[in-house]
């Protein structure tokens, strides 16, 4: 009675283990994202966003954009997620920015944004802005987070910020390299945009028992407990 019961187990055991999970659900988010230029100008003169990148297009570039009082040269977009050791990232970069809006003329030779997560750790932003310039006014090359200028100072018509940094909803964090913005009226332009984290990682990994040295496992003990009955009933009837 006692070996039968081992018996029993045995397959109990044989059945557990080839039930065990044989692969991993792979943890994604679906937040990372870029893109170059965002414009919309009076009269209606809207573009974008574009070009954009994301997990199931991750690099993208464009020649050039020109929208009504707004050009550039080179935009280009990517971005990259490891869940397997928990990092992700979104880029983006405008070269060779020109442009106007409401009569105040700005400028850069480029503007950078980035946004960097990994699991465990804050998520981190940053803009590089090379040869800055609004009305003159040259900008800061690493500005600070949310760095808000005006201009003209004296009577301002626009607002100019530089690595505006945006905690969303969601947990994600959106850097715009430079935003200009109407103070009234229609007229938001943004450059260089890349949005990215919680980081996610994938979940351990289980022992895959319907294979490898589970498997041996398994039958193993199946045939102990097989064996072990056979040889009690050939005593019995031997």
């Amino acid at each position: 009675m006692f070996l039968g019961r081992t018996f029993a187990v045995s397959l109990a055991a044989v059945t557990t283990l080839l039930a065990g999970t044989t692969s991993t659900a792979h943890a994604r988010s679906d937040t990372v994202n870029a893109y170059g230029a965002s414009i919309a100008l009076p009269l209606g003169l809207d573009f974008g966003p574009a070009p954009v990148a994301d997990l199931g297009n991750p690099t993208a570039t464009v020649a050039s954009v020109n929208v009504g009082t707004v050009s550039t040269g080179v935009v280009a977009v990517e971005v990259e997620q490891n869940t397997t050791v928990g990092t992700e990232s979104a880029r983006a970069s405008v070269d060779g920015l020109s442009a106007t809006l409401l009569g105040v003329g700005f400028s850069a030779g480029a503007v950078r944004a980035e946004c960097t997560a990994a699991t465990g750790v804050p998520t981190t932003g940053s803009t590089v802005i090379a040869d800055g310039e609004v009305l003159g006014t040259t900008l800061n090359n690493n500005p600070a987070p949310n760095t808000t200028l005006l201009f003209p100072p004296l009577l301002p018509v626009i607002e100019v910020r530089l690595n505006e940094q945006i905690s969303n909803p969601d947990g994600s964090l959106t850097v715009h390299g430079m935003r200009v913005r109407a103070l009234s009226g229609v007229g938001d332009v943004i450059l260089s945009s890349a949005t990215c984290g919680p980081a996610t990682l994938d979940p351990p990994n289980e022992a895959p028992l319907a294979s490898g040295a589970g498997l041996y496992l398994a039958l193993g003990l199946a045939a102990a407990g097989g064996g072990a009955m056979l040889l009690r009933r050939r005593r019995q009837f031997g």
